[in-house]
């Protein structure tokens, strides 16, 4: 019983290992390192948001659908729109848990913390949605789990911290335009195309000629925007409080 406990914590750990590893890497980012637990905090946020999507997104593919989430998604359902209700989903959630529970503290203080916090939330989405996606695979096979996991963290992980590194530099941007609300919905609207497309082309990448050039193209792009936007962002007047953001 003891060494089936140990063989799944490892296998839960390994699973939460490819975020941990992003985070620290975009933590580097911040010239004012924040709390850490502020960061935990955002983290477990994201963990919850990955949560409540799962009912959301079956929620979304039984309206579409009229069916169950257990019985299946329809083939005559468009995949498309199927990802970008999906994409939404998930982007407005990872977002909504940073709102809930950072934005009106008194450490959110700098335009470049929007896009640390957004960030530090997606992948602790990106960290639950690994637990539930790859702990299966373990139990089978740990060639494929380990497999699975290391393609994640290149490809889905990745995504979900730049996508929300986006809405983020959005976030920010009512900073200095704070009557400007729909920046944020810009933002989101943004990176569920980008999801989007991530997402149609891992379903297509197999009968797509240079399937994968492209997938590895549209991460490349993203990352360089959300690296020009955290450059942008270090070099902005800072204000004492960040604006109101309500709605």
């Amino acid at each position: 019983m003891a060494a089936i406990i140990s063989t799944n914590i490892g296998y839960l750990l390994l699973a939460f290992l490819p975020p941990i590893v992003w985070l620290i890497f975009y933590l580097r980012e911040d010239r004012h390192p924040e709390p850490k637990l502020l960061l935990l905090l955002t983290f477990a946020g994201g963990m919850g948001a990955a949560v409540v999507a799962v009912v959301a997104e079956c929620a979304f593919l039984q309206f579409l659908s009229g069916s169950s989430c257990k019985n299946g998604i329809s083939s005559n359902l468009n995949p498309f729109v199927i990802f970008i209700g999906i994409a939404l989903i998930e982007e407005y959630l990872k977002y909504a848990s940073v709102k809930l529970l950072i934005l009106k503290r008194a450490d959110f203080d700098e335009p470049v913390d929007a896009m640390i916090y957004l960030i530090t939330a997606a992948l602790g989405f990106a960290a639950l949605e690994n637990a539930l996606f790859i702990f299966p695979l373990f139990r089978d096979s740990l060639f494929v789990g380990l497999e699975v996991t290391a393609n994640r963290f290149l490809g889905a992980n990745l995504l979900h911290a730049l996508s929300s590194g986006i809405v983020g530099f959005f976030l920010a941007r009512t900073w200095f335009h704070p009557r400007r609300h729909h920046f944020v919905a810009l933002g989101i609207g943004i990176a569920a195309v980008l999801h989007t497309i991530f997402n149609y082309l891992i379903l297509i990448r197999e009968v797509l000629p240079q399937g994968t050039f492209y997938l590895t193209s549209l991460l490349v792009l993203m990352a360089v925007m959300v690296f020009i936007d955290f450059e942008r962002l270090k070099t902005s007047p800072i204000k004492a409080t960040p604006p109101p953001l309500d709605g």
